[in-house]
């Protein structure tokens, strides 16, 4: 506890004249006017501060069972949480107060409190659970069972498995549409031939409507922002690893683009605009197809994929073995996990280099990171204000029609949402009420 310092100087009485008490009254009255405006700046600043919340960053980190909480604003982990055995993957509600990580050997779900940053219930759900996705709503998170070949539907509001969807063969990453009407699920396929495909869910009824082929082994799975695309990692297989990524339309569920990327990509994650997808590659100069991959030998990177031209426009340097990938709700930082270095790389998406590289678990495998907070004001008829947080996630867009930046290599003009983007409440009446409460609080103390 810091001690208090209190002043020595023995308090005198003195005599003065009429008009040097006048003087003294002039002087105290524009001491109390500063000391009114500079607790209404105050007032201000708290509300700004209030206003826009920078969002965590969530790592499952497979070999120490535990997540790794990031600050984005900071770049710094600020908790670890421990959770089943092997984390495999993480997926945060939209208004960033939940946290669900699968662990695979558990064949759970552990619900964290975002807040607290604590485990607060488990749910068993199919054998080998790696991908989990949550609702654009937050009432259901979906579970890729990897060898139950299935999916699992949680209502998050009892954190009770309410479905069972039966879709093909090794389902291993999982990706829910903006409108929330249909979940894709992507099954990586078996010996000999590895055939990928995508399944397609129809959340109303949680049975598969249609079925798309995509190339071998496919890992990753993203959809655009407007919901019109769906993007598949297919890692191909042995022995080459030659990668690449479908683009599904979503209206015919056909293949309707194929982009080339490095060898050996695992995940991918899409700009909130939509103009960008991010690739996790482990292997960025190729693979001859003999010996053993080592994990830790080699540098991996990001591919960025320009999604208008669907081509590679740049590649970025990374740690050792990058599994899984995700974008920022403003769309400026792009987080890289990195198994093989036990690190979080950061991209800054207007110049695609790593800005910064934080140290988490061991073999971390899965990021999820949640919404950006921000508040609004409404005031009753009572003159009562009512301060109401606004999330926005990855995959939103906020409702002053500003879109969020995916990053350019080049001088394109960069359309971010700021995070502490309009603030309604903070306009000429509410200063003033600031002011006023100031003023009034100083005249009571003096």
């Amino acid at each position: 506890m810091k001690s208090k310092v209190i002043s020595m100087i023995p308090i005198s009485t003195f005599s003065f004249s009429s008009s040097s008490i006048e003087i003294s009254n002039k002087a105290r009255r524009g001491c109390n006017i500063l000391k009114a405006f500079e607790i209404a700046a105050l007032t201000v600043l708290t509300l700004v501060s209030v206003a826009g919340a920078s969002p965590f960053a969530y790592i499952a980190n497979l070999e120490s069972n535990s997540v790794s909480v990031i600050d984005t604003a900071t770049d710094t982990v600020t908790a670890t949480v421990n959770v089943g055995i092997e984390p495999s993957g993480a997926a945060v509600s939209p208004d960033g107060t939940r946290v669900y990580v699968t662990n695979c050997m558990s064949n759970s779900v552990s619900v964290i409190d975002a807040v607290k940053n604590q485990v607060i219930d488990t749910v068993y759900v199919g054998s080998y659970p790696w991908g989990v996705a949550v609702s654009p709503d937050g009432t259901k998170v979906y579970v890729a069972n990897t060898a139950s070949n299935t999916i699992s539907v949680i209502d998050t509001a009892t954190n009770n498995v309410t479905a069972t969807v039966k879709v093909g063969n090794l389902p291993y990453k999982i990706a829910v549409s903006p409108d929330g009407k249909k979940v894709y699920a992507v099954t990586s396929g078996i010996p000999p031939d590895y055939q990928g495909n995508v399944s397609v869910i129809d959340t109303a009824t949680n049975n598969v409507t249609a079925t798309v082929n995509v190339e071998k082994n496919p890992h990753g799975i993203a959809v655009s922002p407007d919901g019109t695309k769906v993007y598949v990692v297919n890692s191909n297989s042995y022995p080459y690893y030659k990668g690449t990524v479908s683009v599904i339309d979503t209206a015919t569920n056909n293949v309707k683009a194929t982009v080339n990327v490095g060898n050996l990509p695992h995940e991918i994650a899409v700009s909130p605009n939509g103009t960008r997808a991010y690739v996790a590659i482990d292997i960025p100069g190729g693979y001859s197809g003999k010996g053993n991959i080592d994990a830790t030998s080699h540098t991996g990177a990001v591919d960025v994929i320009d999604t208008t031209k669907n081509e590679v426009i740049a590649r970025v340097s990374v740690g050792n073995y990058p599994y899984e990938v995700a974008v920022t709700p403003d769309g400026n930082e792009v987080y890289v996990v990195n198994y093989g270095s036990n690190t979080t790389s950061i991209i800054d998406t207007a110049t695609n280099k790593v800005n910064t590289t934080v140290p988490v678990g061991r073999s971390p495998t899965a990021v999820g990171i949640g919404p950006v907070i921000k508040s609004s004001s409404t005031i009753g008829l009572n003159g009562t204000s009512f301060l109401n947080p606004v999330y926005q996630t990855e995959n939103q867009t906020n409702d002053t029609r500003m879109t969020a930046n995916g990053g350019t290599a080049d001088k394109q003009k960069r359309e971010s949402v700021p995070t502490q983007a309009s603030i309604p409440f903070l306009n000429s009446i509410w200063v003033l009420v600031a002011v006023l409460g100031a003023v009034a609080f100083v005249k009571k103390k003096n």
